[in-house]
């Protein structure tokens, strides 16, 4: 009688142990299968987040690139990575000044669009800016990098970021001449963006004005 106590009793206890086991076995499955599922939400998040971010960059770029070309006279110079332009006639004299150019151009060490201007110390006189201030009158047989050039050995630029983390930068025009290009499409890709993914735009120049008063 003890005998058959004994055994029904050490049965009972296997079942215990089997069910704990058991239940064990089930809350790890499903701690399993609820860590994968935050891990994809977590993944879905960052995803969606990098891409709005990436979005808001790109749009803010090319914003502020549209707004250079824009408002500008005409194009001086267009290459596959840069653009020079006669942003305006601030002397009223219908010729390109120096300080009148803008050129957008891309730096490949830095990764950063940049709008590079000729600008003078606020110490100088007004005289002495207008003497600095090179005159192009034949502005069709310039060499426009070279005169960037020769400002910046004088410390006489300055530059303002449009972009930052830009990995690649090509501009292209509708016409074969840059003074008669009115509309310039830009592609920008971001070094932090998705491999094959880019923006680009389209802006024309909304009053087209070559030097000497041709339109």
């Amino acid at each position: 009688m003890k005998s058959r106590m004994k055994l029904k009793h050490e049965r009972r206890r296997g079942m215990t142990f089997i069910e704990t086991m058991l239940a064990i076995s089930i809350t790890a499955m499903v701690g399993g299968a609820i860590t994968t599922m935050m891990a994809a939400v977590t993944d879905e998040v960052e995803s969606h987040h990098f891409t709005r971010s990436q979005l808001i960059q790109n749009g803010l770029a090319q914003s502020r690139l549209s707004s250079y070309i824009a408002r500008s006279h005409c194009v001086l110079e267009l290459t596959d990575d840069s653009v020079t332009l006669w942003l305006e006639d601030s002397r009223d004299s219908g010729t390109v000044h120096a300080s009148e150019i803008r050129w957008i151009k891309l730096d490949p060490e830095t990764g950063v669009l940049e709008s590079h201007f000729v600008c003078f110390p606020d110490s100088w006189s007004e005289s002495s800016r207008i003497l600095s201030d090179t005159e192009f009158n034949d502005y069709s047989h310039v060499d426009w990098t070279s005169v960037l050039l020769s400002f910046q050995n004088r410390d006489l630029t300055c530059n303002l970021p449009i972009a930052e983390e830009v990995a690649d930068l090509t501009f292209a025009g509708n016409a074969p001449l840059p003074d008669q290009i009115t509309l310039i499409e830009s592609t920008l890709q971001h070094s932090m963006a998705i491999t094959g993914t880019s923006s680009c735009t389209a802006e024309a120049i909304r009053v087209h004005r070559l030097p000497g008063g041709e339109g």
